[in-house]
């Protein structure tokens, strides 16, 4: 199976202990003014209506390293020990969040995960799941859960198991997990987080629960028909509170309970409770630059605004539910007044920008909803680990003509990732992986039915998910447009997955052109593998004859136009009759026209030069070479599709996303300051004897330096890379077995960064 490569997680560090400061007035600054903060803690929002800088001179508020817009408020009142290593008190206001200087505090929760250990994002050891559902087709419930009623029961593994499922794909069941009935806890008046309608989450009151139980029965809304075969659910509450680090909040009475680490007194700590949803209030302003924000326990909501942009800032705990005060209503994009729970939302107005920023421990999804905003080599990382949305909704959300570019998000437990919801949508140059880890169903980058239109996703690695890689998706049976044509008009094109559950393409008059898929985590064994990507078509999903006028060509995929059912009545490629009489093919005969594909199984390993370790380039001597087709314009059914014409090497295209040859290679993802992702991975083992060195350039710099030999001490320059014309070194000959060091310096005005230190060892 395919290495997996991951970033090192930027964890908020401890709470510097900062002057409180007040904000200048900003109301009365004009164009072309620039104001600074300095270093210090900012209790109060930066609130504004109606400030317009102009497009040429736009207005600047600049924070000097150390300004911090804090929407946490210190905890004075004492705090008293109540029982068992619990300490409580009493306090003025709400608070909803919990940190120790900058370190979160959990929620008390069963069964327990957290951050440090990485179980808070494994559905299989943070929650539990349940024995039963509802059958939407014979209406009715099977197993022993009901509406408002829940049957504890523990995962069943899938380790091994081949094809579709919506189960949780990735992550095998280890360790005996304890059950809701050995807890011994009664949960009575605690929170149930309930995943039980697959990409639907709802939190709800408990109403009865007796210790020694395995079942428990909870306030119903909405949710009763939804219930589905795959649940997931833990529980939050004060008698959950039985280890070091967690909190609860009891808003009846205000008091905050806190159990801290052994030997300890809170006391004598900094602890911090969340106050305040927002610390950028933006509404009709034009053309004012935030640059450097540090924005603690709070968010932003910017709306009818153009040419806002923010630059280097970052964004800490931007937001989270409102569970412990009572209030279980979703996320909702425009944040109405009626509802307690916010978000960081962008909506509304036009041009808005983000760039480099960092946004970090979001407890929902982020909404970048107005016209042709722009966000750019961005991270976002630890995105929503308790659901709080319809999980369509996704962890990043773009809107119309957003451009989504070279940004990295990882680590989410929405069932979609990287989400467009409007139209004329382009992602390019993302990398997505650890995605979709709390929902069922989804995709790591997904553009929905009615927003295909003018969308471009193109050069993304999308992998290490638990759900698919990238999606073209579609609402329902028999949703069409006003003209009673099929939704899409979409280019699926150069896109790299694996460790993902097979893709899927729906809708109508697409381009897929050029994607690799290197593997599946529904067949362990790529050899093996009956397909690894879908063009959905001849009805095999919602009653619509998809992809009829698609191109699909020059990809490195076993396509099939179905997920499941790999074997119906008529053979692998035979024709069938449906009992309605329509003629349904076998699942690989691909609708529209397909053609110059590379559809073994296990392709990718037979002949890209090192897929394991990320050299996705063909091999010289493979037929992927020259073997693909262009694009001649006659063959563009879809009138409106924003197709860039396919660029080559040699006498055709390649089949799949690289090209044999190319000066540079392409690397998705955030830059950051150092030179990063290196091809080899950091720590591969295995790596072949003709390897090359590539690696992702750093922000802003075009001339690299680097370093290579077998002691970290001892390195040579082997290569000065004085333009961005390549990021590709070969390095001295290489021997089987050994380790091999090498190091990327960048430089950028005069100043030499140099970079981390990577080891491989050759096979």
């Amino acid at each position: 199976m395919m290495r997996g490569c991951f970033f090192p997680i930027l964890l908020a560090g401890a709470c510097l202990p900062l002057r409180a400061a007040e904000l200048p007035d900003l109301s009365a600054l004009k164009p072309g003014d620039t104001i600074r903060l300095p270093s210090g803690r900012y209790p109060h929002p930066i609130v504004l209506d109606g400030l317009k800088g102009t497009k040429g001179k736009p207005i600047r508020i600049v924070a000097e390293p150390g300004a911090v817009l804090d929407g946490t408020r210190l905890i004075t009142t004492p705090w008293r020990l109540w029982r068992e290593g619990i300490w409580r008190t009493q306090i003025e206001d709400d608070i909803w969040q919990l940190f120790v200087g900058e370190q979160l505090v959990h929620v008390a929760r069963w069964p327990d995960a957290s951050f440090e250990d990485g179980s808070l994002w494994r559905m299989t050891q943070c929650m539990r799941s349940a024995d039963g559902g509802y059958n939407k087709r014979k209406e009715a419930f099977f197993g022993r859960c009901e509406e408002g009623l829940i049957y504890d029961a523990p995962f069943k593994s899938h380790t091994g198991k081949a094809g579709f499922h919506e189960g949780d794909s990735r992550y095998e069941v280890t360790g005996e997990q304890q059950s809701l009935a050995e807890s011994g806890k009664d949960f009575t008046g605690a929170v149930a987080v309930l995943n039980i309608g697959h990409w639907l989450t709802w939190a709800r009151r408990i109403t009865e629960h007796s210790p020694g139980t395995d079942h428990f029965r909870h306030e119903t809304g909405k949710e009763q028909t939804s219930l589905q075969r795959f649940f997931a659910w833990y529980v939050l509450g004060l008698a959950a509170l039985d280890r070091p680090n967690e909190w609860w909040f009891d808003a009846t009475n205000k008091t905050a309970y806190y159990m801290p680490p052994p030997g300890q007194d809170p006391n004598t700590m900094e602890l911090r409770g969340r106050t305040q949803d927002f610390a950028i209030d933006l509404q009709n302003c034009a053309h004012l630059t935030f640059e450097g924000l540090d924005i603690f326990g709070a968010g932003f909501w910017i709306r009818d605004c153009e040419g806002i942009s923010f630059e280097n800032c970052r964004f800490r705990f931007s937001a989270t539910n409102k569970w412990v005060l009572g209030e279980f209503k979703w996320f909702a994009f425009f944040n109405p007044v009626a509802n307690a729970n916010k978000m960081p939302v962008v909506r509304g107005g036009k041009g808005n920008r983000f760039a480099n920023c960092q946004f970090a421990f979001c407890n929902a999804p982020l909404y970048f909803g107005s016209e042709g905003t722009v966000v750019e080599n961005c991270l976002f990382h630890d995105i929503e680990w308790d659901l709080n949305s319809n999980g369509a909704s996704g962890a990043v959300v773009i809107g119309k003509d957003c451009v989504f570019r070279r940004n990295t998000v990882w680590r989410t437990g929405n069932s979609e990732g990287i989400r467009a919801l409007d139209s004329g949508a382009r992602i390019e140059l993302c990398r997505a992986f650890d995605m979709g880890n709390l929902q069922h169903d989804g995709a790591a980058i997904n553009v929905g039915t009615r927003n295909q239109i003018r969308a471009v996703v193109t050069r993304n690695w999308a992998h290490d998910a638990n759900r698919q890689g990238i999606r073209f998706d579609y609402h329902g049976t028999n949703i069409l447009r006003e003209d009673g044509q099929i939704h899409g008009d979409g280019v699926y094109t150069r896109n790299v997955t694996w460790n993902t559950q097979p893709s899927q393409v729906k809708g109508d008059r697409h381009l897929i052109l050029n994607n690799t898929v290197v593997n599946v985590n529904s067949y362990p064994d790529p050899e093996k593998e009956l397909m690894n990507m879908s063009v959905q078509g001849f009805k095999s999903m919602h009653e619509i004859e998809g992809n009829a006028n698609s191109l699909t060509r020059n990809n490195l995929a076993n396509l099939s136009h179905r997920s499941w059912n790999l074997k119906p009545r008529g053979g692998q490629k035979g024709w069938w009759t449906r009992k309605d009489g329509y003629k349904q093919p076998g699942p690989y005969v691909i609708p529209g026209v397909c053609d110059h594909n590379m559809r073994e199984p296990g392709a990718a390993y037979t002949y890209l030069r090192d897929p394991q370790n990320l050299d996705l380039r063909p091999k010289g001597e493979s037929p992927l070479v020259d073997g693909g087709q262009s694009v001649a314009a006659a063959e563009v059914r879809s009138p409106v599709a924003r197709f860039e014409d396919l660029t080559f090497l040699g006498t055709a295209p390649d089949i799949g996303a690289y090209e044999h040859g190319d000066k540079r290679y392409w690397i998705p993802g955030c830059q950051l300051p150092q030179a990063s992702t290196p091809v080899p991975p950091d720590g591969a083992v295995g790596v072949k004897q003709d390897a090359d060195l590539m690696f992702l350039e750093a922000y802003q710099c075009t001339y690299h330096r680097v370093w290579f030999g077998t002691d970290a001490k001892a390195m040579t320059l082997i290569a000065d890379l004085e333009d961005d014309t390549t990021n590709i070194v070969t390095p001295p000959k290489l021997r089987p077995g050994i380790t091999y060091c090498w190091r990327v310096d960048a430089a950028r005005g005069g100043e030499t960064e140099p970079g981390q230190v990577w080891r491989f060892r050759t096979k």
